[in-house]
């Protein structure tokens, strides 16, 4: 009977924790997540908010200005079926998870200028 109610508890707390999570939108496996506010910030000061922007050069792409190098480096950690794929041309919503798992490992540090405004 203790045992029963002892998983119980524990199920509420997981799913309260889970629901909590995505109701702030943050993934729940980072543990160094960015707010959506943050996310916001860092994304308009890279590209003024333009998920297809590429610079001069061609090197750094989409929203967050990706080189393809950290791109697939953080796709094979977190999403393996980017790999390969130019962030400007990928969907919003998986540039905006790879922004967030890249945070997640080394935080501001990654967007040397923009970081700093988050």
């Amino acid at each position: 009977m203790k045992t029963r109610r002892t998983l119980s508890i524990l199920a509420v707390t997981i799913v309260s924790a889970f629901a909590l999570s995505a109701c702030n939108g943050v993934p729940d496996h980072f543990s160094g997540a960015i707010s959506d506010a943050g996310l916001a910030r860092l994304r308009a000061c890279e590209s003024n908010g333009n998920y297809r922007v590429v610079s001069a050069n061609g090197t750094y792409r989409g929203a967050y200005q990706f080189s393809q190098s950290t791109w697939n480096a953080t796709a094979r950690r977190h999403y393996p079926f980017l790999v390969g794929v130019d962030p400007a041309a990928a969907h919003s919503w998986d540039q905006d998870r790879m922004a967030r798992a890249l945070w997640a490992n080394g935080g501001p540090g990654h967007w040397p200028i923009c970081g700093k405004r988050v």
